[in-house]
């Protein structure tokens, strides 16, 4: 079994490291062959390594009943029912082992218990006992049983290898030896050595004969041995369940569904920092906008996104595919946030130096990562690299045309020259031009007729949204990909990551610097209504978002501020304004818990501003919270002691009710 799972060749040895060939040899050609007990300890050991075995042990005990019991027949054609067998079993195990001896204890005719000790100088192994179980039930499996019952109720063992409730329901733990029993309620059925001769029975060899009496042919049937071994055999080959084995195996079922449990929680723990990693929205750029269709396969994705502004008048961009699925890939995923954020070189190429060598020295080659990064300038030229990605395609507005880029290169985190192989390469953004960076999730997908999504396919429907916006066209493509998959598991991670200059750069800039205009001259109502116009052009630009906010604010519009303000944070910006000024609407409306919060943010961000502290001490006074009124106090007096604002606070203070009253 071990052979076939691990695509072996056969009767080659695969443990040089434990045991000779030719040993090897002998154990698979001489069933008479012995071997020490430490030796059969480290060749289960390693097998066990590769897969679970407990089925494949009960299985050989079964089989190893049937085969011998041939030996344990009287030598005439007397018959022998159950009970006589179980009486014979000790010389059976005399015959397999010096290790371990069996006392039988019959408990009444049709039960009996199975005392298996072990000699002082060895010690119980958990194999063994699922292995003298299988025994037992290789004795149910002879004389044809259907209605009986086996079960461990002693151990020496603690904590067995598998579920104690599989081998008995209530069994003591910590006892002088192994105890089994075995009930039935069958008919007694006898079993013989068969008289045929090879000239009436060709080709068989140990053959037993059954019958329902002890004396008369009454119900005669015969029983080949290498027939029924070779029918479980082949029950065990083909069923990877092992249905011979299912006593034994659905024992794994509550410790299943403890770990799947544990495992579940850890998965939704691991998915909600994933968010926190991956950007739901890329904010709009200096009037480039940006659209993602990101579907993990799993909770936890190895496709990863992000975006890094530096301090400079430029943005950079990566998509990566982790190697892998699930909390592993996850885990690189991080990984490759922390080193994009702390790598930020004027070229792409030296990004991915300085990344591969560090991934290197934290992931021992354990991982790797594809993945293209752009460095966006202020003047829409792009630097880009490629570490084993799938090209990134570009939309030419002026043409309607999409190519696919050039660029090469080593994926990031294997290789220690790697670094050799990464090349700058650059292209010149105009309005309407679009740009679209994916992983190979996307195109190597295939519908239920084998067939792939593939590239061609994904240039064609780039070009058909050539007018409209890049979140439509994203979008489309998507609603696309799933038509053509539907049906079909997914089986990787897909990332789709699209950004275009937009056709109406130079009308938003107009538009803003109107805007601009009336909110330095405070006529925030026609400023609002400028910054409308550009908000539609680039929704998710956010110096456009904070100062059509603001507008709003102070023009009155509390709630549509809020909306406004709200969309703006989600980006993270921990910009001090936004909160204070957040916080100010929700306090105009009277929602002021979460006005409470908001200034909370801003006191968090800048802990000096005396403007924030006097609005906070306002909410307490309204929220009749003299406590941590005076606390607010105390923080004004300790920045300014002279603030003129202090003293009136005071006097509000002390016009408080006790809180306690």
């Amino acid at each position: 079994m071990y052979e076939r799972e691990n695509n072996l060749p056969i009767h080659t040895n695969p443990f040089p490291e434990i045991l000779d060939d030719t040993t090897y040899t002998r154990i698979l050609k001489d069933p008479n062959y012995w071997i020490s007990q430490s030796l059969e300890d480290k060749i289960i050991q390693q097998i066990s390594l590769s897969f679970d075995i407990s089925g494949f042990l009960y299985h050989v005990g079964t089989e190893a009943l049937i085969t011998n019991a041939y030996d344990l027949l009287p030598l005439d054609d007397s018959r022998i029912d159950l009970l006589e067998m179980i009486y014979r079993l000790p010389i059976l195990i005399g015959r397999l082992t010096r290790v371990v001896y069996l006392n039988v204890k019959p408990v009444s005719a049709k039960h009996v218990k199975f005392i298996f000790v072990y000699l002082p100088e060895y010690q119980d192994k958990w194999y063994d006992a699922v292995f003298f179980q299988g025994m037992l039930n290789g004795l149910a499996v002879l004389f044809a049983l259907k209605e009986f019952k086996i079960r461990m109720t002693k151990t020496k063992l603690f904590g067995i290898h598998v579920s104690h409730k599989e081998l008995g329901e209530e069994i003591e733990f910590g006892s002088d030896a192994n105890e089994y029993e075995l009930e039935w309620n069958d008919e007694t059925l006898y079993l013989s050595r068969s008289q045929l001769t090879k000239e009436t029975v060709s080709s068989r060899h140990r053959v037993m004969v059954t019958s329902r009496s002890e004396t008369e042919l009454e119900e005669m049937s015969i029983v080949d041995v290498k027939d029924v071994v070779g029918k479980s055999r082949e029950l065990a080959i083909e069923n990877r369940d092992l249905e011979a084995a299912v006593e034994v195996l659905k024992s794994f079922k509550q410790e299943l569904e403890k770990k799947q449990l544990s495992m579940a929680k850890d998965l939704r723990l691991a998915k909600n920092i994933q968010k926190g990693l991956i950007p739901e929205i890329i904010p709009d750029w200096n009037g480039i906008q940006f659209w993602t269709g990101f579907i993990p396969m799993q909770e936890v994705s190895g496709d990863y996104y992000d975006y890094f502004p530096y301090h400079t008048d430029k943005l950079g961009v990566a998509v990566c595919d982790v190697s892998g699925h699930g909390v592993p890939a996850a885990f690189i995923t991080a990984l490759s946030k922390m080193l994009f954020s702390n790598h930020k070189k004027p070229k792409p190429s030296e990004t991915f130096k300085l990344i591969n060598r560090e991934l290197l020295d934290l992931v021992k080659q354990q991982g790797y990562t594809t993945c293209v990064y752009l460095l966006i300038n202020s003047d829409y030229k792009v630097a880009y690299s490629i570490a084993g990605h799938p090209r990134p395609i570009l939309f030419r507005h002026k043409t309607g045309k999409a190519e696919v880029c050039e660029g090469e290169g080593t994926f990031l985190g294997m290789f220690p020259d790697a670094g050799d192989t990464y090349r700058d390469l650059y292209l010149q953004l105009e309005p309407g031009d679009k740009l679209f960076v994916y992983t190979d999730g996307l195109t190597e997908a295939e519908n239920d007729e084998g067939k792939a999504f593939g590239e061609t396919r994904l240039l064609k429907l780039i070009e058909q949204n050539a007018n409209v916006s890049i979140q439509e066209t994203v979008e489309f493509i998507m609603n696309q990909h799933r038509e053509f998959t539907m049906g079909t598991d997914p089986m990787d991670d897909i990332t789709l990551l699209g950004l275009q200059l937009s056709p109406k750069l130079e009308e938003f800039h107009q538009i803003k610097k109107e805007g601009d205009l009336f909110y330095q001259k405070k006529d925030y109502h026609s400023a609002v209504l400028a910054y409308e116009k550009a908000h539609q052009i680039l929704p998710r630009e956010l110096n456009t978002q904070l100062t059509y906010g603001k507008a709003l604010a102070y023009s009155g519009n509390f709630e549509k501020a809020i909306s406004m303000l709200e969309s703006y944070n989600k980006f993270k910006t921990n910009h001090f304004k936004s909160h204070a000024i957040l916080g100010y609407c929700y306090y105009r409306m009277e929602l002021y818990e979460k006005a409470e919060l908001e200034w909370k943010k801003a006191y968090s961000i800048n802990d000096s501003n005396l403007s924030n502290l006097y609005n906070m001490a306002q909410l307490y006074r309204k929220m009749n919270q003299k406590q941590k009124m005076k606390e607010v106090i105390d923080k004004m007096k300790h920045i300014e002691a002279t603030y003129l604002h202090i003293l009136p606070l005071e006097k509000k203070w002390e016009s408080l009710p006790d809180e306690s009253n």
